[in-house]
């Protein structure tokens, strides 16, 4: 089948995710904010669920001073009743769920690691990094295959899934994150519900502008926006035969090893 360049102009305009609702997690700062604003850029109407309102209302406003269609829901994901409360209201107000993006993560980031970690500490970090996010796509692919939407479901892990970070918690549940994706992608196939993950390494939020960074090979920190066109592409039809994929956005940042170190004059002979 051949298009007219009218048609496939028309295609360029609406963008890549028209006529689609998208869920994000953790938006309303950082990478969540980045991936989206980036959703919204190619035509996705867009829910932001994050426990800071006043944030989410700061991305909802970008997105609406765009031509954008947004809609904020206050959602703390280490509340059960919170995430369900999530999907009723995108489903009330929109009718449909077409991508869900389980980006929210939290970590301790204690200088003592395991020795230094409360329990309740711990037990937070896992409900909000792997319980609730497993849940949450449970729903999800039940109202998508209600629906026959043959959606997609992605998740932000990390490179520390694969690479230490001395936070184990945060580095366990980003690596199960990895595995989820990879057995609910091969359940979800049946439905046409595709489940991919990206995992950045290392991104300037909070307003850094000096990018510069010579740990990357790159030489340079990446950006949300990094990440969010990753999740635009995985999200959408041209990544239509992907899934159980992990993709990374790190610039080289998990490749480095002793002998880039020396090559780089980081290491003392």
């Amino acid at each position: 089948m051949s298009f007219s360049l009218s048609e496939q102009i028309r295609e360029f305009e609406q963008g890549l995710l028209q006529n689609q609702v998208a869920i994000v997690t953790g938006a309303a700062k950082g990478i969540g904010q980045g991936i989206a604003l980036g959703m919204a850029r190619e035509s996705a109407v867009v829910v932001i669920a994050d426990v800071d309102e006043a944030g989410s209302h700061v991305t909802e406003n970008m997105i609406r001073l765009s031509g954008g269609t947004a809609l904020t829901v206050f959602t703390d994901m280490s509340n059960e009743q919170h995430a369900q409360r999530l999907v009723d209201a995108a489903l009330a107000q929109f009718g449909r769920i077409d991508i869900l993006v389980n980006n929210v993560g939290i970590g301790v980031h204690t200088q003592g690691g395991i020795l230094a970690m409360s329990r309740e500490d711990g037990v937070k970090i896992v409900r909000t990094n792997l319980v609730e996010p497993l849940f949450l796509t449970q729903r999800v692919a039940r109202e998508m295959i209600a629906r026959n939407i043959h959606g997609s479901i992605l998740f932000t892990s990390s490179i520390h899934a694969r690479v230490t970070y001395l936070d184990p918690l945060y580095t366990a549940t980003k690596a199960a994150l990895e595995m989820l994706v990879r057995d609910v992608a091969v359940e979800l196939a049946d439905y046409g519900i595709r489940v991919n993950a990206v995992a950045p390494g290392s991104i300037a939020t909070r307003g850094q502008t000096d990018r510069t960074y010579p740990f990357v090979p790159l030489g340079y920190k990446g950006t949300p926006t990094d990440v969010a066109h990753a999740m635009v592409f995985l999200a959408s039809q041209k990544a239509s035969y992907i899934t159980g994929q992990t993709l990374t956005v790190d610039g080289g940042l998990s490749l480095a090893h002793e002998a880039y170190w020396n090559k780089k004059g980081f290491l003392k002979r």
